[in-house]
């Protein structure tokens, strides 16, 4: 025996007692994984509420939100929006399908949103709650946000870039020629025959009077 009864020899770990071990052991027969602290899954006691989910904020005004859209609706054959491209032109793309359904503006605003992704979605999820009323507010807004990636006419300066090249042929010219005229809208017939002339490679001999099949496509 040892003079101090609390003492240990090494390598000797203390056993608990019955009524200790019992206290330590869950539902079951096994033992608690908390020790000797209940485990509320176990014994009944009431578990902490689960976070909850923010609730929505949508942009739309309620009358929008409280009208349904007719199931199978959708806007075929449209690319989504990403913010990358002119807005107008997509503007104009989704309107184009659109009209040929019998929607409600309420319907043109849910549908319009479908079709936006990545920084397009985020601008429009950021917008205050309750604050779009219609469409046409909805897609001055889209516009007014995305106007620098808008693309502009060209105006008839740029007609003074297509010029003939080195190794191409006449009839390719024109070709090309008339394709840069339909970018540059409500140009003079005769301003486009005289900047296609002066466009002309040196040493044509078309050059000096160019006949009627240079006169390029002009844009109505």
């Amino acid at each position: 025996m040892y003079e101090d009864d609390n003492f240990l020899p090494p390598h000797q770990e203390e056993i608990p007692a019955r009524g200790e071990r019992e206290a330590q052991r869950g539902a079951g027969g096994r033992a608690s994984p908390l020790g000797g602290y209940p485990n509320p899954m176990r014994r009944g006691m009431p578990v902490p509420p689960l976070a909850m989910a923010p609730p929505r904020r949508s942009p739309f005004a309620p009358h929008i939100l409280a009208e349904a859209i007719q199931p199978g609706i959708k806007i075929p054959s449209l690319n989504e929006y990403n913010g990358g491209g002119d807005p107008q032109d997509h503007l104009d793309r989704f309107s184009a399908r659109a009209d040929l359904l019998d929607i409600s503006d309420a319907a043109y605003c849910k549908l319009f949103r479908t079709t936006l992704s990545g920084k397009a979605m985020a601008w429009f999820n950021q917008l205050p709650p309750g604050t779009i009323e219609s469409f046409e507010q909805l897609a001055q807004r889209f516009l007014h946000h995305f106007a620098i990636n808008k693309r502009y006419p060209k105006t008839a300066s740029y007609l003074f870039t297509i010029i003939q090249r080195e190794n191409e042929s006449l009839r390719e010219y024109v070709q090309r020629f008339s394709e840069a005229v339909l970018e540059v809208p409500h140009v003079n017939p005769e301003l486009l025959a005289s900047i296609m002339q002066q466009n002309l490679k040196r040493g044509d001999s078309r050059n000096q009077s160019p006949g009627s099949h240079l006169q390029p496509r002009r844009n109505c």
